[in-house]
């Protein structure tokens, strides 16, 4: 996360409203073997576990940014992504699919009014600007459908 990246609020929201808010409608039109193949690409068994993962990163973003906009900064530190990743499945494992997609919807409403709300001198943040670019547009284009 330490190259240079310039975000702008505006795609931001974008991404977040068009992208991330239409995620689920664009999955579930496609045919059940589009999906499939869709999740196979991805590396996930079900959709379920796909959300899981996106779940996991916006609440581990969220919290880094709320906490560096605090003053409250956490320690920075490194990553094995496949546990990362794999914890994040096991504690969503006992969720219903109903309950994950509420969640889901509502980490992407806390991403939106975190961006609606940042101060313009957030986005010179290397690490903000980092983890909102992470989570939020790279993983946008790393999840895309379709």
């Amino acid at each position: 996360m330490s190259k240079e990246i310039k975000l702008t609020r505006q795609m931001l929201l974008d991404c977040l409203q068009e992208e991330w808010g239409q995620y689920i409608a664009a999955y579930q039109r496609l045919s059940s073997d589009e999906q499939h193949t869709f999740l196979e690409r991805q590396g996930y068994p079900s959709l379920h576990d796909l959300l899981a993962h996106i779940c996991a990163w916006w609440e581990e973003g969220l919290q880094i940014v709320t906490s560096i906009l605090d003053n409250a900064e956490r320690p920075k530190r490194e990553y094995d992504v496949d546990a990362f990743n794999t914890e994040a499945l096991k504690r969503f494992e006992t969720w219903t699919q109903d309950d994950l997609l509420t969640h889901y919807e509502n980490l992407r409403e806390a991403w939106l009014d975190l961006v609606a709300e940042l101060p313009e001198n957030a986005y010179d943040n290397r690490r903000i600007a980092g983890w909102i670019h992470a989570v939020v547009t790279e993983h946008a284009e790393e999840h895309k459908i379709g």
